[in-house]
């Protein structure tokens, strides 16, 4: 009986020694993090925001015209006021770089005012907050906003872009539909998709043969469901 055991267990250790899936069980988890649901490793930002699509997209976006933006209560100025021109401290305003963005999505990163100081962005350690200071440490920055929303409503946005931080970057950028992780364009987009079902994607960067249109910042520039309130 005990020689029969022995058999046994070293028929096992024989099995997991020539299937390593078995014996890193968390290095295959690890691994498996790296591939969609398709089996396919995910494609890099350079891949998946082709460098010639996304030149026609910012060419598209320089022919936009700068628009009022919508009128902001301020309870401490009793009075509704809107800017033009100015760079943005509005909660729920989107900012928008066309700069590369510390080797992320290629030539753009967005990001949603929550304060006056204060923006939340996805950044390659997750959903996080950062200085609204774009218009001084940018080469190029826009300020857009949401056309069918009020101010009360794009400063719920905010809120809930806030509520996501510490959820991590999401390296699939085909993946729109997870709430579990975002890169920076999917985290705004999401906020305005999910709150009041206004979608701001375009077809810019969609693939016949993904199912999934990814989004790059520059479309919240380019979609006719924003208004241009700010550029440099």
């Amino acid at each position: 009986m005990k020689k029969r055991f022995s058999i046994l267990v070293s028929v096992l250790m024989f099995c997991l020694l020539l299937n390593p899936t078995f014996v890193q069980a968390n290095e295959y988890q690890r691994k498996a993090e790296e591939f969609d649901q398709t089996g396919e490793k995910y494609q890099s930002a350079s891949e998946v925001f082709r460098k010639e699509e996304v030149e026609e997209l910012i060419e598209q976006v320089e022919t936009k015209k700068l628009m009022l933006d919508k009128k902001d209560f301020t309870a401490s100025e009793g009075m509704l006021r809107a800017s033009f021109g100015q760079y943005p401290t509005r909660k729920g305003v989107i900012l928008v770089t066309k700069d590369k963005y510390k080797g992320l999505i290629p030539t753009g990163h967005a990001a949603i005012i929550y304060g006056r100081n204060v923006v939340v962005e996805s950044l390659s350690q997750g959903v996080t907050t950062g200085r609204n200071d774009w218009h001084s440490t940018k080469t190029t920055c826009y300020g857009v906003t949401v056309k069918n929303t009020t101010a009360r409503q794009d400063s719920n946005a905010a809120d809930w872009c806030y509520e996501q931080i510490s959820k991590p970057y999401n390296f699939n950028y085909y993946n729109m539909s997870t709430r579990a992780k975002f890169y920076c364009s999917q985290l705004v987009w999401a906020a305005f998709l999910d709150n009041y079902n206004i979608d701001l994607n375009t077809m810019a960067f969609a693939n016949p043969s993904i199912p999934s249109n990814p989004i790059h910042p520059m479309e919240l520039v380019w979609t006719d469901k924003t208004n241009l309130i700010y550029e440099k």
